[in-house]
């Protein structure tokens, strides 16, 4: 990666991906996402984001075995954004974007809270966001 590309550090790659910073860098560690190490710190270039998808790389590392994955929750409450996080790869941020976006489904609150529903979890096309 040449120093004139434009790089972004792991956390804005996580916002434009939704993908947590703790994943972006086990990628990076593992060569399924291209990145150098400048000053202790990673540097991504910016046309990662075009040259193949993070979701896509996440599937191959899901693939090989690298990624965990544990049962599914049986329950069919709604999930609250910070729960939907905590058992998927997905930052809060991701959650809010792919819930827009029309790639998770959900609703709105009284409160104007989204609830996550729990069925995205099973839905086989988002198996590789689930922990």
């Amino acid at each position: 990666m040449g120093n004139s590309q434009k790089t972004m550090t792991t956390g804005e790659f996580s916002k434009r991906t939704g993908l947590s910073v703790s994943t972006i860098t086990k990628m990076l560690r593992q060569g399924k996402l291209s990145g150098e190490k400048r000053k202790g710190k990673w540097a991504i270039a910016q046309s990662e984001l075009q040259n193949r998808s993070a979701v896509e790389k996440t599937q191959e590392l899901q693939a090989a075995g690298n990624v965990s994955r544990t049962a599914k929750p049986s329950n069919t409450k709604p999930f609250t954004i910070e729960q939907f996080a905590r058992v998927t790869y997905l930052t809060e941020y991701g959650i809010q974007q792919w819930l827009k976006n029309g790639r998770l489904t959900g609703s709105v609150d009284p409160d104007g809270s989204w609830l996550i529903d729990a069925n995205n979890l099973s839905r086989p096309e988002l198996s590789h966001i689930v922990r």
